[in-house]
């Protein structure tokens, strides 16, 4: 007897149920699986891979991720092995053959670490991450407590806030454990508590649930456990800004006092071809725009690692210079293409013409800084002073709510009164109230286009403390008194780490000044005694000109890229490095200029 859905098919014809499409990625891990599986169960086992993976919140299989790292590395090696034969059949330098087979031959090996300590680093970050957001879902929670709403709720809402970045993700873990595999909300926080890397994470949630499950004052314990968090973190942050001096003063180490010892001796060695067995000038490039940007870019990371990470950040920097000031970069970038072969090809230099060559490549590096530079000291000027001004309005706020007024009636109250910097918003969102929009629809308005987190969070704190838990007094005192505090530790962290971002500057005059006056002094002392001593090499005017050119170019460029350091220590974010990039570039440009003077060249006019 035939059914329905048979009398709709053609006759004839099969109904099949359409295939889905085996995607690359599956093919590898079917592959993997299949032929590295004992290798990959023993690397589990060996670097206990599954408690890492589960304590970095990574959602996959241990042993298709071990699979996956000894696949990786093993089609790594092959690539490495087929180029290190091509290059081994060109007509390069021996020099620059022996440092890309070393490096193609490392490749592998980098590849099976990242794999291994890959679980480890996102644990990292995980713990890093939670313990920075912490504080404002503390003081978020025990606000949200204070007013009547229950903590499962709060984790709810948190999982769709974007104020938290690191939280969010906790509570949207959290949330599917109850909304899909049906556990009970205590259960759901214990099991994400239980084998989250974060101690304090783990203390904070677990003593919640313990309180809960034994009858005990759940407002009292959240409100000292948030207290006790902001003091912890007080003292944490002077560990990150001494953390922060370290790097800072390992990077000066290696990138100024490292870098003029090298500068020597590749300086020496030019002069003197003979009396060194490695050369000198490819050395100095490959050290100048190779070895000095990848230390640059290493020091950045771990900065990145260990400072406190935002939630929000600003995005039209990076768009600037990627849409403005790189094509204005390229744009000027021929130019300085075409007199650097013009250099290779034995063009003869002179004082204007290593002047003139600096200053081509210094502005095409200001022309890409400046647009960021711009958008980011704008994007800036609009919030500065408003974090600081919203714990006034908050506690103002209490007082005048004391008095019976609804929160939105006590709103357009104060909003007369002088909040500084923050008086714009505090008027469009009086004025939006007054128009009948609800307090979370006039926040939105009042905030568009505002990228400062404390700002944000403290106004979503303020919201949702009305919708939810109806902005008693009590409430906004509570979160006034976290506002200040968490202004407070901002605050304390730039403060203390104001003081390192003097060193790049010093740093990038150093390098730019004693470079070339090394190559001056050199020079001036082969002019005193007479030349090179027999068979050391020729020295021309020609060869030194070209040195003090690779010298003047390198400390321009490695200057523009410790601006990008000192704003990342200053501000934590790499957009405010460009407009310290653009001041040390013109700072080293300048001192070149000057430097160069005491070169004593024939045929460079001084």
């Amino acid at each position: 007897m035939t059914t329905a859905r048979e009398k709709e098919l053609p006759r004839g014809r099969i109904y099949r149920k359409p295939r889905r499409r085996i995607t690359v990625s599956e093919i590898i891990d079917y592959i993997a699986v299949n032929y590295f599986s004992g290798i990959a169960s023993k690397l589990v086992k060996s670097f206990e891979l599954e408690k890492a993976i589960e304590e970095a919140g990574i959602q996959i299989y241990p042993l298709l991720y071990a699979a996956r790292v000894v696949a990786s590395t093993i089609i790594t090696a092959m690539l490495s092995a087929y180029f290190i034969l091509i290059i081994a059949f060109l007509e390069i330098s021996l020099v620059v053959k022996a440092i890309a087979s070393l490096l193609l031959g490392l490749a592998p090996i980098a590849v099976f670490s990242f794999g291994l300590t890959y679980p480890a680093t996102k644990k990292a970050a995980r713990k890093n991450n939670v313990e920075t957001e912490l504080p404002f879902f503390a003081a978020y929670l025990a606000a949200m407590a204070r007013g009547g709403v229950p903590v499962s709720k709060v984790i709810e809402k948190v999982a769709s806030l974007k104020v938290f970045r690191a939280m969010r993700r906790e509570a949207m873990l959290i949330s599917r454990d109850v909304k899909i595999l049906g556990k009970d909300p205590l259960e759901a926080i214990e099991r994400n508590a239980m084998m989250h890397p974060s101690a304090r994470y783990r203390d904070f949630m677990l003593g919640y649930t313990t309180t809960v499950r034994t009858g005990g004052d759940v407002v009292h314990y959240l409100e000292i456990r948030a207290q006790d968090i902001f003091n912890s973190r007080m003292a944490e942050l002077r560990i990150i800004a001494e953390r922060m001096s370290f790097y800072t003063e390992l990077y000066i180490t290696v990138a100024v006092i490292l870098a003029l010892a090298f500068y020597i001796f590749f300086t020496i060695a030019t002069i003197f071809p003979a009396a060194s067995a490695f050369g000198g000038t490819v050395q100095l490039l490959l050290f100048t725009f190779v070895a000095l940007p990848s230390l640059t870019g290493l020091i950045i990371y771990m900065i990145h690692a260990a400072q406190p990470k935002n939630p929000i950040y600003i995005k039209s920097p990076y768009r600037g210079f990627l849409f403005i000031g790189l094509p204005m970069g390229f744009i000027l970038l021929p130019f300085s293409i075409v007199t650097l072969n013009s250099i290779l090809e034995g063009v003869e230099l002179s004082y204007l013409g290593i002047v003139g060559y600096s200053l081509g490549l210094a502005l095409t590096l200001l022309a890409m800084s400046i647009p960021p530079a711009i958008m980011y000291t704008a994007e800036k000027r609009k919030v500065k002073g408003m974090a600081e001004a919203t714990s006034s309005f908050l506690r103002d706020l209490a007082e005048i709510r004391k008095t019976g007024l609804s929160p939105e009636r006590s709103i357009i109250a104060i909003a007369s009164r002088d909040y500084g910097p923050l008086n714009r918003v505090v008027k469009k969102l009086a004025t939006a109230l007054s128009l009948g929009l609800s307090v979370e629809e006039a926040l939105r308005s009042a905030l568009r286009g505002l990228r400062d987190w404390l700002l944000v969070a403290n106004m979503r704190f303020l919201s949702d403390s009305i919708e939810y838990g109806g902005g008693g007094p009590e409430v906004l005192e509570t979160l006034a008194r976290y506002a200040h505090n968490l202004v407070e530790l901002d605050r304390e962290l730039k403060r203390r780490l104001r003081t390192y971002m003097v060193m790049p500057y010093m740093g990038a005059i150093l390098v730019s000044a004693a470079s070339i006056m090394v190559l001056g002094f050199a020079a001036r002392t082969i002019e005193t005694v007479g030349g090179p001593t027999p068979g050391a090499g020729s020295l021309s005017a020609e060869e030194l000109a070209r040195v003090a050119l690779y010298l003047s170019v390198g400390a321009i460029f490695n200057s523009w890229l410790m601006g990008m350091v000192v704003g990342k220590i200053k501000d934590q974010s790499l957009a405010a490095g460009f407009t310290h990039s653009i001041i040390l570039t013109l700072v080293s440009l300048m001192t070149i200029i000057v430097a160069l003077r005491q070169i004593p060249l024939a045929g460079m006019t001084q």
